[in-house]
């Protein structure tokens, strides 16, 4: 999936894992993605089950949310990451929105990465909300999305400046 970040196209070096992957051997995997230096989206809950062994590896190490985590759990690991990524499960859940602004709020300064059904009548809310980049579903669809972003540079409402 194409990927923007800051407006413009860009290459995806984060590997994303999904509980499933995670479960099967997290020691064995862990290991052999620190050994590889690898960049890795890690699902909230496996971070945290695996935090000590993470810990030290921040610049390569992002996490994957939902509206359904514990959010109070997040705001204590902005240090501990480079990225995080917010899941947008279907359209009519806005809780993504909330997470961002809450984490930018608290001074997250790292990659705020919006996912799932991540639709461009929506892109003006998350821009504003935090969110500096977009995984998208078409190439079309990233051009039209960095094209939108320099486009929007008045808002009637006051919000967050990253």
């Amino acid at each position: 999936m194409p990927l923007l970040i800051n407006g413009k196209v860009a290459e995806d070096k984060w590997i994303a894992l999904d509980e499933e992957t995670f479960a099967s051997d997290p020691d064995g995997l862990i290991a052999s993605l620190v050994t590889n230096n690898s960049a890795v989206i890690y699902p909230l809950a496996s971070y945290l089950a695996r935090r000590e062994t993470l810990k030290g590896h921040s610049q390569n190490v992002a996490l994957k949310v939902t509206g359904d985590d514990n959010l109070n759990e997040l705001t204590e690991l902005l240090d501990e990451v480079a990225l995080i990524a917010i899941e947008f499960p279907v359209l009519r859940d806005g809780r993504g929105f909330s997470i961002a602004r809450n984490i930018v709020r608290r001074g997250f300064k790292g990659e705020v990465r919006a996912i799932g059904d991540v639709g461009f009548d929506r892109l003006d809310n998350m821009h504003r909300s935090g969110f500096n980049a977009y995984q998208v579903e078409s190439e079309d669809c990233a051009q039209m999305f960095a094209k939108a972003i320099q486009e929007i540079s008045v808002n009637y409402q006051p919000t967050h400046h990253r």
